[in-house]
């Protein structure tokens, strides 16, 4: 990687807040937007399901009857069927799409404890509606089995998380090979989140720790050319450090042997 930037002067706070704003309100339109498109979508799929079982009773009538109308009818409701039911395995994907937001909403809103694994699931099939995750990225979940419920607001970790799973995704736009490990471990006294990555790595001539202070970023200049729809201001590793500290939490970052970066969350349980 290249050398460090920081960002400097006096308007950089502003700036910043500025940039992060910008995504905010859209955000908030669309959970509304996510909780409007339900509703039609769940009658949608009931009448699709309607239509169904009433082709099957059409069916049950073509099979009594013979003559020519009768044959000329069954390819056509065959086909129809089909049409159906192709279009309601959409519907219920979209549904499961909206879904995995839906349980990421309610676990940020919730008071509740958390679930981890149910959360890194969840941020795995939404970060889905990334392109460049889609299309280029290939990821792998291995949760650890019996992670027990953590007493930390949702609202706190998941951002937190989000902010690891950018930079991983980040650090792999100008990589060959692209593929980010999610997994977790039970120790004696931590719950452990691991974001494993494919990408840049770390910088050569700096110390892991410099890149939790805020407006310092060193992102190698492939990468900014890669991804230029949003501005890196330096803030997501100082952000994801600052939400969890009050729960004792804390937050690593280590190359990986095989190149790469393991991102490392310690949650106390």
């Amino acid at each position: 990687m290249g050398p460090l930037k920081t960002a400097a002067g006096t308007e950089c706070p502003v700036d910043a807040l500025a940039e992060l704003d910008r995504p905010a309100h859209m955000g908030r339109l669309l959970r509304g937007l996510i909780h409007n498109i339900n509703g039609p979508l769940q009658n949608i799929s009931m009448l699709l399901e309607l239509m169904d079982r009433h082709h099957a009773k059409i069916d049950s009538h073509l099979l009594v009857h013979t003559g020519p109308l009768a044959e000329a009818l069954r390819p056509l409701c065959d086909a129809q069927k089909g049409r159906i039911q192709r279009t309601l395995d959409q519907v219920r994907l979209f549904s499961e799409m909206l879904k995995d937001f839906m349980v990421i909403h309610e676990i940020e809103v919730n008071e509740s404890e958390v679930e981890v694994n149910l959360i890194l699931e969840k941020l795995q099939c939404i970060y889905r509606a990334d392109l460049f995750c889609k299309h280029h990225v290939t990821m792998e979940m291995r949760p650890a089995p019996k992670v027990p419920l953590l007493r930390i607001r949702g609202r706190h970790l998941v951002p937190a998380l989000e902010h690891l799973m950018e930079n991983a995704l980040l650090s792999m736009r100008a990589s060959t090979e692209k593929i980010l490990i999610l997994s977790t471990e039970v120790t004696e006294h931590h719950v452990v989140i691991r974001f494993e990555d494919t990408g840049c790595g770390l910088p050569q001539d700096r110390g892991p720790e410099e890149l939790f202070e805020p407006f310092v970023t060193g992102w190698p200049d492939e990468v900014r050319k890669a991804d230029k729809i949003f501005s890196h201001l330096g803030l997501g590793l100082t952000l994801a450090s600052r939400l969890l500290r009050p729960y004792g939490a804390t937050v690593s970052l280590m190359p990986r042997e095989t190149g790469g970066t393991m991102a490392q969350v310690f949650l106390p349980r």
